[in-house]
Formats: structure tokens, C-alpha cells, sequence
């Protein structure tokens, strides 16, 4: 067991051996105040390395594909991975990097405070944070790190601080590979691609584009790679936002902004002043973040906008009806309309 345990260490991908160690010190960290018996314990370490020596056997049966593709998000991987053909390797980041602290992520310590960061203020199903959150961005770091060399690489941005500051932390990533990288901006492809007669449709975020016209923007929009200038000027973003600790980033004038976290909250405001319109009394949380992220120019996420509107009750603005465990469980009403 001994040997098997170092031979699947050994094969760990230098970001994979440093997310599993954060995994580790994290979950040492959750234990330090709580009562688990030393079995609970021993269970839970038991566990890491079943994880570890199972990784290193699923990466002898990973194949290599034509092309790897890397985007912000799950849900837009899962479009992309319709769209595309078995040739391609789609890595999802599951991350929402417009919201949260960016400082020092790529190290430990800065892992840590973003996680402990996204506890304290998002709510999530499940005690997802806890739980899911750090493992799958194990998982995907482990996946940009072990792309093979020569093989091309695509990321997926878009006119949003989400995907525009994903598509730097990924070269960051990716600056000590050779490959060709090709970026492909969702938005103004799609501007291009699609023309409507009338009223244009500005696609906010890649995961609002279709699979099938993925694949159409692929085709037809995938490029020439970076230059080294090019991959060079990203990533020196990227050391720039990594010392920010800001956390909230908008996407202004072709550039990443970072704003006070209550900015949206004037236009929060203003959401339920319009469905106050047609209903004077309590409004579904859910429905008031639901119509805030519908509208908004700047696609954020629904968990950041529940924390703004958690913060408005707390500051007095909104009243509320329920628990606020998560939007579906409360309603709000403006004290003053």
C-alpha cells in the first residue's frame, strides 16, 4: 500500500499535489474546533488517500483529444461539450470570478481566505462551499495541468469581468506551457455571427450561447494563437488582480474594474421599487434577484445578489418575511415605498 501510495504521489501534477495539501490543511483546519472521535478522523484521511491513489489510476486511462478547451463555469462546459465533437476536452473552471476575493488564489493562503470569504456570505445548497467547492477546483486544476504539450488549446471569454478575469488566471496557469492557446470571445463573435434585424441580442455571458452555435463560433472565429507578447500582457493582469483584495470586479471600457461590493445595490433597489408596481406587499426574494440578474448588463451571480439583498435587510432598507437560508425561503418588501 505504502509503494502504491508514492507512485500516485509521484505522478501528481505540481497543482494537483498543492490543491490536494489544501484540501488536507483545510479539512484539519474544520477539525481543530469540533469533537470527532480519532476513527472520525482517521476516516476522513483514509478517504484523501483513496482519492489521490484513484487519481492517478483514472489519469493512465485519460486519452488525449485534438483540442482542450477551457471556460468559466459548469454549466457553460456542459453547453460547449454538446456542441463540440468527443475530440475535444472541455474544462469547466467552477468558479464565478467576478465576485469574491482574488488575493493570492493561486497560492494556499489565498485559497483559504477566498473559501472562508465565500462561506460567510453566499449561500449555497447544501454546504456546498464545504464540501464540493475546494475538490472540484482540485479537479480542474489538476485538468488544465496535465493538457499534453502540442496540443491546442482554446479559452472561452466573453465582455464580462467573470470570464475576462478567468481568461487571465488561465494563462497564469498555462505560462509555463508551450501550446498554442486561441481565445475566443463568445460576445463579439456571436455579434458577428448572428446578426437580428431588429433588436440586436448582446450575449452577456458564453453560457447563454447555444451548443450548436459554439460549435459556429468555433468553426468560424477560433484564430491564430497568442503571441508571446500577447499571452505575457494577460498574464501580468492576472499579477495585478491577484493582489487586489477587493470583491466585486465589473467589466468597463475593456477593462476590469473593481468596485465597492455594494455596487448594485442602487439598482436592487430599484428592481423591487418596479415590482412594487403591481404587488405592495412581500415579493419572493427569488424573484427580485431573478429580475436583477435578468437585466443587468454585468452578468453576476444569483449567490452574490442574494448576499447584496441579505445585506439591504440588514441595513434596514428591505423587510423581511422567513428565513434566509437561501432565496427560496424569504420574501422582502421595501420599508419605504
Amino acid at each position: 500500500m505504502l509503494d502504491e501510495l508514492r507512485e500516485a504521489i509521484e505522478k501528481l501534477p505540481e497543482s494537483g499535489a498543492k490543491s490536494y495539501l489544501f484540501h488536507i490543511l483545510l479539512r484539519v483546519h474544520l477539525l481543530k474546533n469540533c469533537a470527532d472521535s480519532q476513527e472520525e478522523i482517521m476516516e476522513l484521511l483514509n478517504d484523501i488517500q483513496k482519492k489521490i491513489i484513484f487519481y492517478s489510476q483514472e489519469r493512465k486511462l485519460e486519452r488525449e483529444y485534438d483540442t482542450y478547451h477551457i471556460l468559466c463555469g459548469e454549466s457553460p462546459a456542459g453547453s460547449l461539450k454538446v456542441g463540440l465533437s468527443k475530440e475535444n476536452k472541455v474544462i469547466g473552471f467552477p468558479d464565478f470570478f467576478s465576485n469574491g476575493p482574488l488575493w493570492k488564489i493561486d497560492e494556499e493562503e489565498g485559497r483559504k481566505k477566498r473559501l472562508e470569504w465565500l462561506m460567510d456570505h453566499i449561500n449555497m445548497h447544501e454546504d456546498y462551499q464545504e464540501k464540493e467547492y475546494d475538490r472540484k477546483i482540485a479537479s480542474a486544476l489538476e485538468e488544465i495541468d496535465a493538457i499534453p504539450a502540442g496540443k491546442p488549446i482554446v479559452i472561452w471569454t466573453a465582455d464580462n469581468a467573470d470570464e475576462q478575469t478567468g481568461l487571465r488566471y488561465f494563462l497564469h496557469l498555462l505560462r509555463n506551457k508551450d501550446n498554442n492557446v486561441h481565445v475566443i470571445n463568445t460576445a463579439q463573435s456571436y455579434k458577428e455571427l448572428f446578426p437580428a434585424k431588429k433588436n440586436q441580442y448582446l450575449l452577456r455571458h458564453s453560457g447563454e450561447a447555444a451548443p450548436e452555435k459554439l460549435k459556429i463560433i468555433l468553426d468560424k472565429k477560433m484564430g491564430s494563437p497568442l503571441s508571446a507578447e500577447e499571452r505575457t500582457a494577460f498574464v501580468l493582469d492576472w499579477q495585478a488582480l491577484s493582489k487586489t483584495k477587493e470583491v466585486l470586479r465589473i467589466w468597463e471600457d475593456n477593462e476590469i474594474h473593481s468596485v465597492p461590493e455594494s455596487y448594485f445595490d442602487d439598482y436592487i433597489i430599484e428592481s423591487a421599487k418596479k415590482l412594487h408596481k403591481s404587488n405592495k406587499g412581500f415579493i419572493k426574494s427569488a424573484r427580485l434577484i431573478g429580475e436583477v440578474i435578468g437585466h443587468l448588463d454585468e452578468p453576476i451571480s444569483d449567490g452574490f445578489a442574494e448576499y447584496r439583498v441579505r445585506s439591504l435587510i440588514y441595513n434596514g432598507i428591505f423587510a423581511i418575511k422567513g428565513i434566509p437560508k437561501s432565496m427560496r425561503f424569504y420574501s422582502i418588501k421595501l420599508k419605504e415605498i
